[in-house]
């Protein structure tokens, strides 16, 4: 075997080991020194630079000193990317450049006693330098991309962060109706599977209409804001969902509703019962002091203005009586037979001198001589009480023909009573309201009709209390029609 050939296949053999000790690096870091064992395994080495570009000043990466003279020699390396030997009196510097194509990534720099060097080494060297350029670039994009990825992770965390921090529930879906995203509330919030079908149900319309939706839903005694919201990206296309729970403001709503009905039914209530002492008093002090002047006729009319009036205050004081009841859930029933008919019949006769005070005609129909129902004749009393006395109050002066309508018939198992004004009548706004407890439509055809607001709500309770059922259907200007409906039977 020649010389030549032997030589040959050492130097191939040399770069095979060479590319096996690159093969080993898997970081910048690491390919430093990976180089720098590579030239040390061919030459003597008895100092070594690292050196970087940056802006216009070369550093060495190591923080090592060096010479002016060297500096020099690396800038005028950068200019190039071949190797250069520069002999000196007890040695050489040998510059690499570590390089791809004409970008140079650093400079490897060494200085050697030797000042000889063979062509195979110069070409094993250039390997080397070749290799590693590659190497070094490969290794900057993979960190490049390493770098990126965390970045990316570390946003992801962070807005992960934040919409598990929210308070709200927020997911995106996909056209496919597929989850792309899920904050905890709202994997918390569909763990629920009947509602988790609702926000699908609403997702699915919002995709198929193509619409932004923002609505308020209650379910299982709480009140959710939903915002449906289209979003296309790269062509795609999603929608946003989130939903709040904002059960915590309505509650604050309704408490702040209720509070100011209170303080408007307190004052209500004061003027109510001022108005009937006021006149009982007023009555009183005239007999007191003129009672030797007053004849019998006004007498029995005196007395009788503070009759009604006493009545009348017995019967807020009554309503305000009820309603602490209803407050503390003590209102109560005590039922007996009672023949509904006979019981409608003194209703209309304790109310006979209003309903001719203001000109009305009341008629009843009847479909039975008798109807008993097991219920409690104070309480129902008190019901049918309210309910006509309230349409004698909101009848409409500027009708020529007022009328209340009452009929009364049965089913199988219940009393049904319909009690039918063509008074003032309610808006329709109001109709939902007026069970409600201190609720008075604001109206300027009601605002001089006197009442406390609490009448209807403990109507309602009574009725509730029986296992029946009250409801209105009103126009306004035309009248209203309460339909009572209450169990034959103790249910």
């Amino acid at each position: 075997m020649s010389s030549k050939v032997k030589s040959d296949i050492l130097m191939l053999a040399k770069i095979s080991n060479i590319i096996m000790e690159l093969s080993k690096v898997d970081s910048l870091n690491t390919s430093y020194k990976a180089l720098s064992d590579i030239v040390k395994d061919m030459v003597e080495i008895e100092e070594e630079y690292f050196f970087i570009k940056n802006s216009e000043n070369y550093e060495e990466i190591f923080e090592r000193n060096f010479s002016d003279e060297l500096s020099e020699l690396v800038r005028w390396s950068y200019s190039k990317t071949d190797i250069s030997i520069f002999p000196e009196d007890e040695g050489s510097y040998i510059i690499i450049p570590i390089a791809q194509a004409t970008n140079v990534n650093f400079v490897y720099a060494i200085f050697t006693k030797e000042q000889n060097f063979s062509n195979r080494f110069m070409m094993i060297l250039r390997t080397t330098s070749f290799l590693m350029g590659n190497l070094f670039e490969t290794l900057k994009l993979y960190e490049e991309i390493l770098d990126k990825n965390i970045l990316i992770e570390k946003n992801k965390n962070f807005l992960d962060n934040i919409l598990n921090s929210t308070f709200d529930s927020v997911a995106v879906y996909n056209e496919n109706l597929i989850i792309q995203f899920m904050n905890n509330n709202f994997r918390n919030v569909t763990n629920n599977e009947k509602f988790r079908k609702i926000i699908d149900g609403y997702v699915i319309s919002s995709i198929a209409e193509k619409q932004n939706k923002s609505f308020e839903y209650e379910y299982e005694d709480k009140s959710y804001s939903f915002d449906l919201i289209n979003i296309i990206f790269e062509k795609e296309y999603y929608v946003l969902v989130n939903i709040r729970d904002i059960s915590g403001t309505k509650e604050l709503e309704k408490m702040k509703k209720i509070e100011k009905m209170k303080n408007e039914f307190l004052s209500t209530m004061s003027h109510e019962l001022r108005t009937p002492l006021s006149s009982i008093k007023a009555y009183s002090e005239t007999l007191i002091s003129s009672l030797e002047m007053i004849d019998k006729e006004m007498l029995e009319e005196f007395l009788t203005t503070i009759h009604n009036e006493s009545e009348h205050l017995e019967a807020l004081l009554n309503n305000l009586l009820d309603y602490s009841k209803l407050e503390t859930h003590t209102l109560t029933i005590d039922r007996t037979k009672t023949d509904m008919i006979e019981l409608m019949n003194s209703v209309i006769k304790a109310l006979n001198d209003s309903i001719e005070s203001k000109s009305i005609e009341v008629s009843v129909e009847l479909e039975e001589d008798s109807i008993i129902l097991d219920i409690d004749k104070t309480r129902i009393k008190q019901v049918l009480l309210n309910l006509i006395q309230n349409a004698v109050k909101y009848h409409d002066e500027s009708k020529d023909k007022k009328v209340i309508k009452i009929l009364i018939r049965t089913t199988l198992k219940e009393c049904i009573i319909k009690i039918e004004d063509n008074g003032l009548g309610i808006a329709e706004e109001h109709l939902d309201k007026i069970f409600e407890k201190f609720y008075r439509a604001d109206s300027s055809l009601t605002y001089n009709v006197q009442g406390t607001g609490i009448g209807l709500a403990i109507v309602k309770e009574l009725v509730d209390l029986h296992g029946g059922s009250i409801n209105v259907e009103s126009v306004l200007g035309e009248g209203s029609t309460f339909t009572l409906t209450l169990p034959k039977e103790m249910v």
